[in-house]
């Protein structure tokens, strides 16, 4: 963000990053919006994308040993937990000044599975965990921002229309939302010590 020289879809005279109004995407153009370079930018927003992609993978091979009763929907959470990972990497590897439509077909391909997977989690949560469900309703939260984030995305991908600022607005609230749901969900999925005097494999606390 702070590499970023400025312009957004809306404002291409605009100086440095808008939070609120660039898409996370943007950081990854060679050249800005405003059409300075952005080479070392890219670079860096790019790299910082796939780290949290590759985040991705621990935590929903993980995140089912919250709601252990439900092995079925703990599967399918990892199946297309990790289906979007495939896609998101696809996003990260094709920003849209290079690839084009390819990239918000990219964006769709990974949201979709990363969409049931969150829904599969989220209800497998509000089922099993302990009061006060935070893990849960911070999940159902970040559902219900993603899908109406998503529905804009793909209204206005179209209609091959810029829309609003309001897609960026929904995207970032999304992203902290996940980040707040991730840290959740990893403050709860802890091995224990090993025990016994043989080391006995660690358990996840939940």
């Amino acid at each position: 963000m702070h590499l970023y020289p400025g312009g957004t879809w809306w404002d291409r005279a605009a100086v440095g990053h808008r939070f609120w109004e660039n898409y996370v995407c943007d950081l990854e153009w060679e050249v800005a919006l405003g059409g300075s370079p952005n080479h070392l930018g890219a670079r860096v927003a790019r790299a910082a994308v796939l780290v949290l992609v590759a985040g991705f993978v621990p935590f929903w091979l993980a995140l089912p040993a919250l709601f252990p009763g439900r092995r079925r929907t703990g599967s399918a959470v990892r199946a297309l937990g990790l289906a979007s990972v495939a896609g998101l990497f696809a996003v990260a590897w094709m920003p849209s000044d290079r690839a084009g439509a390819l990239h918000g077909a990219a964006v769709i391909t990974a949201a979709v599975p990363g969409m049931a997977a969150t829904g599969l989690a989220v209800a497998g949560l509000l089922g099993g965990e302990p009061r006060p469900r935070v893990a849960g309703w911070t999940g159902a939260t970040l559902l219900g921002f993603g899908a109406a984030d998503l529905a804009l995305y793909v209204s206005h991908l179209l209609r091959h229309v810029e829309g609003t600022p309001l897609v960026v607005v929904l995207e970032k609230i999304a992203v902290l939302l996940l980040l707040a749901w991730m840290l959740e969900v990893g403050a709860r999925i802890r091995p224990r010590p090993l025990e016994g005097p043989e080391g006995r494999p660690p358990r996840f606390a939940s």
